[in-house]
C-alpha cells in the first residue's frame, strides 16, 4: 500500500525533467562566452537556433546572439534569419521569445512568403504560433498570383505604415496608410 501513495511522486519527479529539456532549443555556434551576471550565452559564429513548440517551429540564424535559457528568449545580430515552415525573414537584428512564440525584428526587413509575396519594412512582430506578422514603417508589397486581400480593403501602390499579414493563408488583415506605429526596439545585451 505505501508503493502506491509513492508511485505517483516518483513518476511526477521522473517527468519533471523532460517537460524542461523538451521545450529547450536546439542551439549550434562557432565559439561561445558566457556572462555570469546577466546569465547570457554570447554565441558567435554561425549561430543557428531551433525552437520547437509542440510542433510549432522557428530557426533563427546569425553571425552572433546572446542567449538566455532561463529566460527563454534570444538576441541575434547580423545576417539574421529567421525562417517558419516555408516563410522567410532576413533582417539586422531580432529578439525573439520561444516561450512566448513571438520575435521583434528591425533593421532592412525583407520578408518571402511561401506563394513568393515579398514585403520590406523598417521593422515587425512576428507570432509563429497564431502565423501573423504585423509590418511598420514604409511597408512595401509584392504580391504573387495566390495573394489575398481582406474584405473591405483594396492594395494600392506605394508604401504602408502598418501591414498585418496572415502567413499561412497569403492574406493581408489590415492596411493602413497611417498609422502610428510602436517602437519596436530590440534589447542591446553588454
Amino acid at each position: 500500500m505505501r508503493l502506491l501513495k509513492i508511485f505517483p511522486i516518483v513518476l511526477i519527479l521522473f517527468l519533471l525533467p523532460v517537460k524542461t529539456f523538451a521545450d529547450a532549443p536546439d542551439i549550434s555556434y562557432g565559439r561561445s562566452e558566457v556572462n555570469l551576471l546577466t546569465g547570457y550565452y554570447h554565441l558567435m559564429d554561425n549561430v543557428r537556433l531551433a525552437v520547437d513548440n509542440h510542433g510549432v517551429k522557428l530557426v533563427l540564424t546569425a553571425d552572433d546572439a546572446k542567449i538566455n535559457i532561463k529566460e527563454k528568449n534570444c538576441l541575434a545580430t547580423g545576417k539574421v534569419t529567421l525562417t517558419h515552415d516555408e516563410i522567410l525573414f532576413t533582417c539586422d537584428k531580432a529578439f525573439a521569445r520561444w516561450e512566448t512564440e513571438s520575435a521583434d525584428i528591425v533593421g532592412k526587413i525583407n520578408f518571402k512568403s511561401k506563394g513568393n509575396v515579398t514585403i520590406t519594412a523598417d521593422t515587425a512582430t512576428f507570432n509563429w504560433k497564431e502565423k501573423i506578422a504585423d509590418f511598420y514603417g514604409k511597408v512595401k508589397i509584392k504580391p504573387d498570383k495566390n495573394f489575398k486581400v481582406d474584405k473591405n480593403l483594396k492594395l494600392g501602390k506605394g508604401a504602408y505604415a502598418h501591414v498585418r499579414y496572415n502567413v499561412v493563408e497569403n492574406k493581408i488583415l489590415q492596411l493602413d496608410k497611417n498609422f502610428k506605429d510602436p517602437k519596436i526596439t530590440v534589447p542591446d545585451f553588454q
